[in-house]
């Protein structure tokens, strides 16, 4: 029996995906989750096989939920089902852990196809993704790649990333954004996540990268 659980903030989409798994042998759906802090703990307390998630969620993103679960749990498999059809955000899913991408528009079969592949360790794409997104990794350069997670950070964490490369600490840059230092500290958490780098160093050899100053 496959357990799979399934992250939306759309509660008439989480209903309809239900309904259908439900007509399907061997898969239990262990849970709901309708944002990202919420689908983190439920991996953990309900140990699902599969996760099946949204990208644009309240609180963590599908993305980040994504990095922090495989992180914590890498036997979790991850399906994003999204709407979003940017290539950007296709790749930095898969970076992220997800063993495929789905389009919210496509038909049960195809969900099908993904859970298949996906618990034999198969990654999956939708059809129409997979050409353009092979053609663009190719091409990718790491310049490229790195000015990709740029974009994917969130207004403050630029702030804050722009902050800490300037030399400023996080007591002054707290003071600074009118928020608190454990606010800081979260949010350089996650924007080292999201760019992939573990030091203080690295923060400031990124920013030359990005040509930020």
């Amino acid at each position: 029996m496959t357990r799979v659980l399934i992250a939306d903030d759309h509660a008439l989409f989480r209903q309809g995906l239900r309904s259908l798994l439900e007509t399907m042998e061997q898969i239990e759906i262990v849970g709901e989750a309708e944002n990202g802090r919420e689908v983190i703990e439920m991996a953990g307390s309900l140990c699902p096989d599969i996760i099946l998630m949204d990208i644009g969620m309240p609180g963590f993103d599908g993305l980040e939920a994504t990095s922090r679960i495989k992180a914590r749990y890498p036997r979790i498999k991850i399906l994003i089902i999204s709407m979003h059809a940017d290539h950007p955000f296709v790749r930095q899913a898969l970076k992220a852990g997800a063993s495929g991408y789905l389009f919210k528009g496509a038909p049960f079969s195809d969900l099908k196809t993904a859970l298949g592949n996906i618990m034999q360790d198969v990654p999956y794409l939708s059809p129409a993704l997979l050409g353009p997104v092979l053609n663009d990794y190719v091409k990718l350069t790491p310049s490229d790649e790195l000015q990709v997670k740029y974009s994917q950070l969130t207004k403050r964490e630029k702030e804050i990333f722009e902050l800490l490369v300037q030399g400023l600490g996080r007591q002054m840059i707290a003071e600074r954004l009118f928020i608190s230092a454990k606010t800081v500290d979260r949010h350089k958490s996650n924007l080292k996540a999201k760019l992939g780098i573990t030091s203080d160093l690295d923060l400031q050899n990124t920013a030359r990268l990005l040509n930020l100053f």
